[in-house]
């Protein structure tokens, strides 16, 4: 018994012919949903509040990244879309995020804890519910060191402290009630771990909230 010949189909072609796709599946192909730009605020100084904080590994950069959700309190500028973060890194290591020594999470941390830590293992809700003062500044090159056309520009924290000191978790340094009239990272029990530089709000304006990556 002989073969019977297989029955070519032709492809659909792009001009004049109809596709043969069903008109339910291409209606059914959903909308591109674009991300909310970075935030793009007045450079300056502000007082904010940081309502949610959160770390997590990005894949994007290959390391932990600690993020601080920042709401500026006193902010009268332009009006902006998106959420003003600050971003903290916590190493390469996939299996243990680490602040070292020195590192600006570190720094901070001990700020809000108001004395250093007891124990080596933190809590990043921590530096929920404070006010912080804030520098911000503008990002207009991109990472080649390249101009960005202006419509590309947007803002950074560049500098961050607690707005006011805190009063020690530990206890065990509160003898010296003078110290807390100071930054904690300026006391001088610290000053051997003076920082080398300390890192970074109207309301909150909606974002993806500026994902890890």
């Amino acid at each position: 018994m002989k073969n019977s010949p297989q029955k070519l189909m032709r492809f659909p072609c792009r001009g004049g012919e109809r596709s043969t796709v069903p008109e339910r599946i291409r209606s059914a192909k959903p909308l591109i949903t674009l991300a909310e730009p970075y935030p793009l605020l007045d450079p300056g100084e502000y007082i904010a509040l940081c309502p949610e904080a959160d770390f997590a590994w990005a894949k994007r950069f290959g390391a932990w990244k600690v993020r601080l959700v920042l709401e500026p309190q006193d902010y009268a500028g332009r009006p902006y879309t998106g959420t003003l973060c600050k971003f903290f890194d916590l190493g390469k290591n996939p299996q243990v995020p680490y602040a070292g020594p020195r590192s600006a999470f570190r720094m901070l941390y001990v700020e809000v804890n108001g004395d250093q830590p007891t124990r080596s293992d933190v809590d990043v809700t921590v530096f929920q519910g404070h006010l912080y003062k804030i520098s911000v500044g503008t990002v207009n090159k991109n990472r080649d060191n390249e101009p960005l056309p202006a419509e590309h520009w947007y803002s950074t924290v560049r500098k961050i402290h607690l707005a006011a000191p805190s009063a020690p978790f530990n206890l065990r340094n509160c003898g010296n009630l003078r110290n807390l009239g100071n930054l904690p990272t300026d006391q001088p029990s610290n000053l051997d771990n003076l920082p080398l530089g300390k890192s970074s709000t109207p309301q909150q304006c909606g974002d993806r909230k500026n994902k890890f990556g």
